[in-house]
């Protein structure tokens, strides 16, 4: 499995929510395998995740400049360093506690349309999970 700096994040979130069918059947199955311990590939560019996105166009995403200042700022904090081998779990201890604060979240990727969902789930407001 190959995953990009910035969907660590949006992993240790996810909730079933996505742009699209597709994409939420590919993330939720991406999701179940990493929290259950199997390991990523990490990559500087599209990753598993995108593969399925409305918004990959051939490998590029279509906010490109956006997720690649994501995926710099997750990648200094994470440590991750591309074509390593890492657990989930390794990084995703990093990301619960960053996100935490509220403001280095922010500072990663406050301008993220799933921002205000990441921030209801890390808040634990009662989100319905789509099933």
């Amino acid at each position: 499995m190959k995953l990009r700096p910035h969907h660590i994040l949006c992993i240790c979130n996810y909730i079933g929510r996505g742009y699209s069918e597709s994409f939420e059947e590919n993330m939720s199955k991406l999701a179940a395998k990493l929290r259950s311990g199997v390991s990523f590939t990490a990559v500087s560019g599209a990753d598993d995740v995108c593969a399925a996105c409305p918004n990959n166009r051939g490998g590029v995403c279509e906010a490109e400049e956006k997720v690649r200042r994501y995926d710099k700022a997750a990648a200094e904090l994470f440590g991750f360093t591309p074509g390593a081998v890492y657990a989930f779990e390794e990084l995703s201890g990093k990301a619960v506690k960053l996100m935490s604060d509220e403001a280095a979240h922010a500072a990663v990727c406050g301008d993220c349309e799933w921002f205000g969902l990441c921030r209801d789930v890390i808040n634990n407001r009662k989100i319905k999970i789509k099933k």
